[in-house]
């Protein structure tokens, strides 16, 4: 009989991903909705299974398609930069062998609002002009 148990991964504080790009956590208590958002997802193979998803919040922002060509890479890398760090430095899952895999960009947006969420992190990515809203969901499981 395979028994399956779930983790959740600890926060990090702030990344500093180029030097004009910083990640951020928050601890804001305040809820998030968007509808407006991209939404990039990784999956886990290996002695770990499951899929973190990543939404970077659009609302309110009036992005001309330059800032998008700058804005989009430097999501995805931050992105898959957080969770190799989450990983790799949380001391429960840091003992296993896990494959990541390429992120998937949807640019269809997925209504989010975390008050019907409790298991997402709440992270603000600064670049020179702008800073928005980025939560992350895990759904990680291991093999006991």
């Amino acid at each position: 009989m395979e028994v399956y148990r779930a983790f959740e991964l600890t926060s990090i504080d702030e990344l500093k991903i180029l030097s004009d790009v910083r990640l951020i956590n928050r601890h804001d208590l305040n809820s998030i909705y968007s509808k407006d958002n991209l939404h990039v997802q990784f999956s886990l193979m290996g002695e770990l299974r499951g899929t973190i998803s990543c939404f970077m919040c659009l609302d309110k922002h009036e992005l001309t398609p330059t800032d998008k060509n700058y804005i989009f890479p430097l999501f995805v890398e931050a992105m898959n930069i957080l969770i190799g760090k989450q990983v790799s430095m949380d001391k429960e899952l840091k003992s296993f062998k896990v494959k990541l895999s390429p992120p998937k960009l949807s640019m269809i947006a997925q209504e989010i609002n975390t008050l019907l969420k409790t298991s997402m992190q709440y992270y603000e990515l600064e670049l020179e002009r702008h800073t928005f809203s980025i939560l992350t969901e895990y759904s990680i499981e291991a093999l006991s």
